[in-house]
C-alpha cells in the first residue's frame, strides 16, 4: 500500500476526532485542537486518497509520549502502524528526546508485537486502568541520538 505521512494541525483535530471516535474512550474535536495546540505536542496522518491513521506524541524535557495510535480498521496490517511510529520516533529524537513511552493493553497481542519487534520494552503494568478492569503495559524505547549530540 502506497500512502505519505504529514504533520498534523489544529485544522485536522475534527477528522482525528471522527477517526478516533470508535474507541473506547473517544477524544472529541475540541480535546484535539487542545492537544494540538500544547507546546511539545504534535500529530503525524497517513493518508493516501483517505485517512488511513495517525499518531499524537507529545515531548516533555527528554521523553516522548504516544498519546494515542490509531490505524482504521481496514488498513490494518499494511505498514501503517509501523510508519507512522518510525516517523514519530525519528521526529522525538530530532527533538531531542532520548526515550519514548507508550502504554498499550495487555489484552491487544496485535499492538503489542508490534512495539516488541520495534524494539520496546515493558517498563511497567497500571493494573485494571481500562473500563473493562484490563491492565495497561507501560513500554519504553531508547531514541537515536539525532539531534541531542549532533550525531545521528
Amino acid at each position: 500500500m502506497i500512502f505519505a505521512l504529514r504533520l498534523v494541525g489544529t485544522s485536522d483535530a475534527g477528522l482525528l476526532a471522527a477517526m478516533h471516535r470508535d474507541w473506547d474512550d473517544p477524544w472529541d474535536e475540541r480535546a484535539f485542537a487542545t492537544l494540538l495546540r500544547t507546546p511539545g505536542v504534535f500529530g503525524l496522518l497517513a493518508e493516501n486518497d483517505k485517512p488511513l491513521g495517525f499518531i499524537l506524541c507529545r515531548i516533555a524535557a527528554d521523553e516522548a509520549e504516544v498519546l494515542t495510535l490509531i490505524v482504521l480498521v481496514e488498513h490494518r496490517r499494511h505498514g501503517v502502524a509501523t510508519a507512522l511510529l518510525d516517523r514519530a520516533m525519528i521526529q522525538s529524537g530530532g527533538s531531542r528526546a532520548a526515550t519514548m513511552f507508550l502504554e498499550v493493553s495487555e489484552a491487544n497481542a496485535p499492538a503489542r508485537a508490534l512495539y516488541r519487534r520495534l524494539g520496546f520494552a515493558e517498563v511497567g503494568r497500571r493494573p485494571r486502568y481500562y473500563d473493562d478492569g484490563g491492565d495497561a503495559l507501560v513500554l519504553r524505547l531508547p531514541l537515536p541520538s539525532m539531534g541531542r549530540d549532533g550525531v545521528g
